[in-house]
């Protein structure tokens, strides 16, 4: 009767790794005064936003669920529960406004209620965080929420944010040590020796986003003498599998289907427009095919690919090409995307030691990527493999250097 009754005046959110998270770079640079927990909860908050969402919703949750994604295993997780949102309420954010002069000092949570007996608890953003989670066109980062869901340092998840929006520039540098320590929100008095800070801060995240989440680090120092004055972070898309527990069959088979498609940034009118067209059955094939060519990517960028994807059905299409040998380097796509990683870093070293001037290092980078590209093309045609789109290049120089190819094949065509 209970659970009758609250299925009648409730439709608790559902929580899931798959959701995106679209947060500003503003509020990622911010002080936010969170601690593991409440940085996981706010998260869990925002994956809930729709991008077409114009104004903060109230979500409700079951207290059982979000016990679980916190990783809590106390056996009165209600009141931990309740005690983590108490403080969390109380938190502010400090987010600096240089546009408006100005700095905002705001609170989480407008609200949060308790449903005894329901299991049942309702969360809701302050109303000034607006113009930093929602209606997002530019500066902001997106990632899937079991990016953040499992780390286990509170300074490895902010360093996940604090390089994961620095990812299609390959590299972030903190100009001193002590700039590092504010962006990581360190407490003052804390690893006040850099080999203090690499060892139980750095390596630590190094490993913990290797093994957690969507991208890997790796650090550069450099040094005044022999003191480290200042760190460069080289930034990569991480290639392995890293969640093995996530299953994106089930994820695309089991969602209401709008909401599958509004999760990647498709809005309702191409939703609805897609479902009269092409039905429902076509559009889960397509997203499967999509899901299974960009692993390890974050969806959302590649709403354009599983609109067309639908439309010429691709899922179709996709047989008459041969299956992908992941071992086969001359191939792989993964291999090609690392290639060109590794080449954009050693003309950036050559400029930074004086090797080469920026010119001609540009222009030898540029050759040398195509090359790789159209050695890689050339041998996924003999083995009539699907061509190399846009989309799969992690690198602008790389999808530069695809164009460039395209259009000089078209031309000799």
């Amino acid at each position: 009767m209970i659970e009758k009754q609250l299925q009648m005046d409730f439709e608790p959110d559902p929580i899931s790794n798959h959701y995106i998270v679209s947060e500003s770079n503003a509020l990622i640079e911010a002080k936010t005064n969170l601690t593991l927990y409440e940085r996981r909860l706010i998260y869990i908050l925002a994956s809930r936003i729709h991008p077409e969402d114009k104004n903060f919703k109230t979500h409700f949750f079951k207290v059982s669920e979000i016990a679980d994604k916190l990783d809590l295993n106390d056996r009165n997780f209600y009141k931990r529960i309740r005690d983590i949102v108490t403080q969390l309420r109380s938190k502010e954010v400090i987010i600096d406004e240089p546009q408006m002069n100005s700095t905002l000092e705001a609170n989480w949570l407008a609200s949060a209620r308790y449903y005894h007996g329901k299991g049942i608890i309702e969360l809701e953003f302050s109303s000034q965080l607006q113009p930093y989670l929602l209606q997002l066109k530019q500066n902001f980062t997106k990632f899937k929420l079991w990016n953040v869901l499992y780390l286990r340092s509170n300074h490895s998840l902010k360093m996940y944010m604090l390089l994961k929006q620095y990812l299609h520039y390959g590299k972030r540098k903190f100009k001193t040590i002590a700039e590092l320590k504010q962006k990581l929100e360190i407490d003052p008095g804390l690893y006040e020796r850099y080999s203090h800070l690499k060892n139980r801060v750095l390596l630590t995240a190094q490993d913990e986003l290797a093994e957690k989440t969507d991208i890997r680090f790796e650090i550069e120092e450099i040094k005044n003498g022999q003191r480290v004055v200042s760190v460069v972070f080289h930034i990569f898309r991480n290639a392995k599998e890293v969640r093995e527990n996530l299953n994106d069959a089930e994820y695309i088979d089991n969602q209401p289907i709008y909401e599958l498609l509004t999760r990647f940034d498709i809005n309702q009118k191409q939703a609805k427009a897609l479902m009269k067209d092409h039905g429902e059955k076509r559009i889960r094939e397509n997203i499967h095919y999509v899901f299974n060519r960009m692993k390890n990517r974050d969806v959302t960028s590649v709403s354009g690919y599983i609109i067309k994807a639908i439309e010429e059905n691709y899922a179709d299409c996709g047989a008459y090409y041969a299956l992908e040998d992941p071992e086969n380097k001359k191939t792989s796509l993964t291999d090609l995307n690392q290639r060109i990683s590794k080449v954009i870093f050693f003309y950036d070293q050559c400029i930074k030691d004086r090797i080469y001037e920026p010119e001609l290092a540009n222009t030898n980078m540029m050759k040398t990527i195509l090359d790789d590209i159209a050695n890689c093309s050339n041998e996924r045609q003999l083995l009539n493999l699907k061509p190399i789109e846009e989309a799969e290049l992690y690198h602008h120089y790389a999808k530069k250097a695809l164009n460039h190819y395209l259009n000089d094949s078209e031309q000799n065509f």
